[in-house]
Order: C-alpha cells, then structure tokens, then sequence
C-alpha cells in the first residue's frame, strides 16, 4: 500500500509515462497472445520486453524518489527528455514544416 500511495503523492514524469504504458500495453499483449497465430510470436516477445524495460524505469524511478526531492527529480527528467529531443532534432535535420 506505501507503493501506491506514493505513486499518487509523490508522482513524476516517468512513473506517470510508465504507468500510462503498463496499464495499456498488458491487455494488449493478453490480448495478442490468445488471439494471434504461433507465427506472430515474435512481436509479442518484443512487446513483453518493453514492457519489462518500463516496468525496469518505474523501480529506478521509484528509487530515485526516495532519495532526491521530487521536484528537483522532475526537473532532471524534464532537461533530460528535452536535452535528448533536441539532440535528435538537429542531427536528423528534420523540420516541423509540412513542405
């Protein structure tokens, strides 16, 4: 009960993203799994591991709580997240224009 509490009191851009995720992508995968011939098993196998890989961010997101102010944690996430999406718009020179 002192998780989900947390979670609510205490919540940050990832755990939130991560949740989001989680809670979307595992009726997905039940569903693929019963609905889907054995030849699609691959891209189930893919799903599962992201969504292993967001259940992996949540925990260190969890930790990271407990041990930095929340805000400021936040604030980390927000430069992190923008710092990488910058660095991917100019190197892949895309631009926001329809033509």
């Amino acid at each position: 009960m002192k998780l989900i509490s947390d979670l609510i009191k205490k919540p940050t851009f990832i755990s939130i993203v991560s949740i989001l995720l989680f809670v979307l992508g595992l009726p997905l995968i039940i569903y693929q799994f019963f609905t889907l011939d054995s030849s699609s098993s691959l891209g189930i196998a893919i799903e599962i591991i992201i969504l292993m890989f967001v259940l992996g961010l949540l925990i260190i997101d969890r930790f990271l709580v407990k041990k930095v102010n929340t805000i400021r944690l936040s604030i980390i996430e927000i430069v992190l997240i923008g710092g990488y999406l910058m660095y991917y718009y100019f190197t892949n020179n895309n631009s926001f224009s329809i033509g």
